[in-house]
């Protein structure tokens, strides 16, 4: 697993080896016991459970479920999940289509609690199709707890293709960091109507551009960049290491990443 800045390893240095030994790295880490142990309970559970109740009632299935679409903060949302959950994804009002999240619509549809019940979950693809993604995201998760900045640059690097607009940047939490962060958009950007926001955007930057892996690949390192330098701020490491390597970075520039890893290794 990559390791963290503390433990000598800046993120963007850690980047390069996830991007080089990710899969490998993932293999292993998903022989893991305990991520083995949770995948037996969820089978085992899911071929068991007799209803949406006890279902939705189990915090170890739930918190599986949510995780392998990113919600596991919202497994003590017990209320809301119910209703979420058991949505009619036919009406335009009803709560999962009301979330503003499609995390909330593809766990819905997966689960497809109100047509289903808990038939659909005792099908062997749909818990495999869980499985598969709790894994991914558990991986992605770890990466982040080591390092900081991994994990939305994982996320970045999957996601950027599919942005159309400004707003599916400013609509969503992780590509807003990743973007405001990389082009210095600054926190009090947020203040403004959304707007002003989407056009301030568009200036800064060239939407477009988003479906060049390589571009998307310089943003992410100016992100982790980015990150790095905040890191090193606060556990009083020199915060202008990286300051003079970021515009040439933007810019294309070669040699960066060679000099942040002869860094790393000093």
């Amino acid at each position: 697993m990559a390791g963290s800045i503390s433990g000598g390893m800046t993120a963007v240095v850690a980047w390069k080896q996830l991007e080089k030994t990710g899969e490998a790295q993932r293999a292993r880490w998903e022989k893991q016991p305990s991520i083995q142990r949770e995948i037996e309970y969820v089978k085992a559970f899911a071929a068991k459970v007799k209803d949406v109740d006890q279902l939705l009632n189990d915090r170890r299935f739930m918190n599986f479920a949510l995780s392998a679409f990113q919600l596991e903060s919202e497994v003590d949302k017990k209320g809301l999940l119910r209703k979420v959950l058991t949505s009619d994804l036919g009406n335009i009002d009803s709560y999962a289509n009301r979330m503003n999240d499609p995390r909330f619509v593809e766990l819905t549809q997966r689960l497809d609690l109100k047509n289903m019940g808990v038939k659909n979950v005792k099908d062997e693809a749909v818990i495999n199709s869980l499985v598969t993604r709790y894994m991914k995201n558990e991986f992605d998760k770890a990466q982040g707890n080591a390092t900081p900045g991994l994990r939305e640059a994982i996320y970045f690097k999957e996601n950027a293709g599919t942005v159309k607009s400004p707003w599916d940047v400013l609509g969503n939490k992780i590509l807003r960091e990743v973007v405001t962060k990389a082009f210095d958009i600054p926190r009090e950007f947020a203040v403004q109507g959304v707007e002003a926001q989407a056009t301030a955007l568009a200036r800064k930057v060239d939407i477009t551009k988003l479906k060049d892996p390589k571009f998307v690949d310089r943003v992410i390192q100016t992100y982790l960049m980015k990150v790095d330098q905040e890191t090193s701020q606060a556990n009083g490491m020199g915060a202008n290491m990286y300051a003079g390597l970021l515009t040439p970075l933007m810019d294309g520039g070669n040699g960066v990443l060679d000099l942040l890893q002869g860094l790393a290794r000093r």
